[in-house]
């Protein structure tokens, strides 16, 4: 069994291995870098580190979220911190579903390409009743 976090993002459902997850906060404002990739949005201090966050969205290629021009306050936006290996980020998500208890036999791939682009690699597709959710298997961080 694998625990999964289980996120959305415009109309479609992806999940995470629960392990990769540090923890789950909600948005908080973030400080602009200076000629940093197009998908990275900021940074963040968080329990004295400097936590770069990346845009789930603009991976996947869709328009900006209807609450990126709010107050923080006002955002239903979620921020995932992600850790795989020496990797350390965080992921802007719209918002959390759940967390699935698993058999990794559920997973079923699928004939979509697996690499969406060089930043996100799909492990197959969960069918949750009736939903079908994107396991990812690897994230990165754009240089």
């Amino acid at each position: 069994m694998i625990d999964l976090i289980v996120f959305n993002v415009g109309s479609s459902h992806y999940a995470l291995n629960i392990e990769n997850i540090q923890r789950i906060i909600q948005i908080v404002k973030l400080t602009e870098i200076p000629n940093a990739h197009d998908l990275i949005d900021g940074m963040i201090s968080y329990e004295g580190s400097v936590i770069k966050v990346l845009n789930f969205r603009k991976i996947i290629g869709l328009p900006p979220h209807k609450d990126e021009n709010k107050s923080v306050e006002d955002s239903s936006l979620k921020l995932l911190f992600y850790e795989n290996g020496s990797a350390r980020f965080a992921i802007k998500v719209d918002s959390i579903d759940d967390i699935a208890h698993v058999k990794d036999s559920q997973i079923m791939n699928s004939d979509e390409k697996q690499n969406i682009s060089e930043f996100l690699e799909l492990s197959g597709v969960l069918d949750l009743d009736g939903v079908l959710i994107n396991v990812i298997k690897t994230l990165k961080l754009p240089s």
